[in-house]
């Protein structure tokens, strides 16, 4: 995951408590481990049960407090005077239909949380911050992206899809990083330049999605603006080049390269890495790198 991205999911899961946090932990395990393998529990009167996941035969237990507190946290597992802990609930109620237990919580893993889960009788564990955003980095892209939805920070999840695709473009590009510059003074109206490269059938379609993947060329820009001039020289010639190779007009070599990104770096299925991918070859086109030229672009 981008930077940006990671510490985005890691502010909006440290801010959960209590129930909210079980509420996150249920979407995330539902995303990875599907409906018929993982089983959210109701919030009160659970017996010690914060989710079960049967294929693995085990019980969840989550601890979201808005600081950490020791004494808090050993009367949540252990119980105290009167008041049963989560670990003896799960003996009592789960533990011999599933052997497992093993505890989330919304921050880092404290030394003394560690040694206190791993002393108990039985096969137990804890899990912090840091394995939640291991576990949420493994889940594909659509996933990724629900989550992020969930918590509501989709647009951290489109920048790391166009930061990914960039740096996928530039691993696998073999070509010379000539120079590549363009005039912003000769760019035109990108209607002009879909008028000159699409059928006239298609200008009013073109240029919805020319203002709708424009909304990304803010991203794309400030994206660019961490390579050097060599790496995106590189980059701009792999693109000319691969849209060179292919055959046809502007319109079938634009969708035929949309394509073939999606399918080598990412899912066609994904409508969102779709556009992500189109955003970037028509920030190209809107630079005159690609595309048939006005006479004051040539």
């Amino acid at each position: 995951m981008d930077k940006l991205l990671k510490n985005a999911f890691k502010i909006q899961i440290q801010s959960k408590e209590g129930f909210e946090f079980e509420e996150f932990v249920d979407e995330l395990f539902l995303l990875k481990y599907g409906v018929d393998d993982y089983v959210p529990i109701r919030r009160n009167k659970d017996k010690g049960n914060d989710g079960t996941v049967l294929p693995e035969q085990k019980i969840l237990a989550c601890y979201a407090p808005r600081k950490y507190n020791r004494p808090d946290f050993e009367t949540k597992v252990l119980g105290a005077k009167n008041k049963e802990g989560d670990f003896e609930k799960y003996q009592k109620n789960w533990k011999a239909e599933y052997p497992n237990w093993e505890m989330y919580v919304n921050h880092e893993v404290a030394p003394e949380q560690l040694t206190l889960i791993q002393g108990l009788d039985g096969n137990t564990s804890i899990k912090g911050i840091d394995q939640l955003l291991s576990i949420i980095d493994e889940l594909t892209s659509s996933k990724k992206r629900k989550l992020a939805a969930y918590l509501g920070i989709e647009n951290f999840f489109i920048q790391d899809y166009i930061q990914e695709i960039i740096n996928d473009l530039l691993n696998a590009s073999n070509v010379e990083d000539k120079a590549i510059h363009f005039d912003k003074k000769t760019l035109v109206p990108p209607q002009k330049k879909i008028e000159l490269n699409f059928e006239q059938d298609d200008w009013d379609g073109m240029n919805s999605e020319m203002i709708l993947v424009m909304e990304e060329f803010t991203t794309i820009n400030n994206i660019l603006s961490g390579y050097n001039d060599d790496e995106i020289n590189v980059l701009k010639r792999r693109i000319i080049n691969d849209y060179n190779k292919l055959s046809g007009s502007f319109k079938e070599r634009l969708y035929n390269l949309t394509d073939q990104y999606t399918r080598e770096y990412g899912n066609i299925k994904d409508d969102e890495y779709v556009k992500c991918v189109k955003s970037i070859l028509l920030y190209m086109f809107e630079q005159c790198l690609i595309g048939r030229k006005t006479d004051s672009e040539l």
